[in-house]
């Protein structure tokens, strides 16, 4: 077993100001038979309009999403400059496994996955590739082993490139461009693993290390879903604190608001996650 810190912290600065900001965050991490949430806490605070100084704090609700993914959601009717959230904790975990059954859900296509000809064959070609992966790494079974060689097609055939895809962009789109981000990485994955008859479901949460939120891939074999990362080519293990999880990326969205203001919005996001 082991525990790691994280903390997340974003914040939108917004042009004008704004108002009846209605926001709906998941940046708490999923309890998870894999992960054990030790400590985990947030806030969310807003710089008012109207002149007075320092953050003032939010009042938040706690809930669950139809996927048991921990969400948090909050109003606010004031004029506001900026909404910030904080979110820190420690998580243990053991090896990436997750015993459960695959809902069929998660064997149909969305809108954000649907493969069209060229994907369907790329897939075909791909599945028959031997890869070599260390031997304490992989569980063995031809599902894993199909899965595994689509994640490295995938990594190999994609290149790493942020600012040419967006949140809508599809998974047939991010494969014709042939290059994006993790968001594009697992909805291309989850497309082929879904037309191999594999179960695959999209998730998201946070990386060792300092950077951004990540999306990877969760595919079911044998009572057990776990963990790929085609954007790094990596079996899952230690490291990730997942989030959430859905059928595409628009079932997980990390920070969604809608409010009342012709602003235009800047995002700045830190997140840092280290092995204590």
């Amino acid at each position: 077993m082991k525990q790691f810190f994280y903390r997340y912290e974003s914040s939108f600065i917004f042009s004008s100001p704004v108002s009846a900001h209605s926001w709906l965050l998941r940046c708490l991490p999923k309890e998870e038979p894999f992960q054990r949430v030790e400590r985990a806490q947030m806030r969310a605070s807003v710089v008012r309009a109207d002149g007075d100084v320092g953050d003032v704090d939010l009042p938040v609700c706690f809930g669950c999403d139809a996927f048991g993914n921990a969400v948090q959601t909050g109003y606010v009717s004031e004029s506001h400059l900026r909404f910030s959230v904080v979110s820190e904790g420690v998580v243990r975990q053991t090896p990436y496994r997750i015993c459960d059954a695959a809902h069929g859900m998660y064997l149909e296509h969305t809108a954000l996955t649907l493969p069209d000809g060229s994907m369907e064959r790329f897939a075909g070609q791909s599945c028959g590739r031997k890869e070599v992966w260390p031997e304490e790494l992989f569980p063995g079974g031809p599902v894993t082993e199909k899965a595994l060689s689509l994640c490295s097609a995938v990594h190999a055939y994609m290149t790493y490139a942020p600012g040419v895809t967006t949140v809508n962009t599809t998974a047939s789109q991010a494969f014709a461009l042939g290059r994006g981000v993790c968001q594009d990485y697992a909805h291309v994955l989850i497309a082929l693993l879904r037309s191999r008859s594999i179960p695959a479901r999209y998730a998201c949460g946070y990386l060792v290390g300092e950077g951004a939120t990540h999306a990877w891939v969760e595919f079911f074999d044998q009572g057990v879903w776990r963990g790929l990362d085609p954007t790094n080519n990596r079996l899952l293990r230690y490291g990730c604190i997942k989030v959430a999880h859905g059928r595409d990326s628009s079932d997980c969205s990390v920070n969604r608001g809608v409010f009342s203001g012709r602003a235009a919005q800047q995002n700045t996001l830190d997140i840092k996650v280290e092995e204590q």
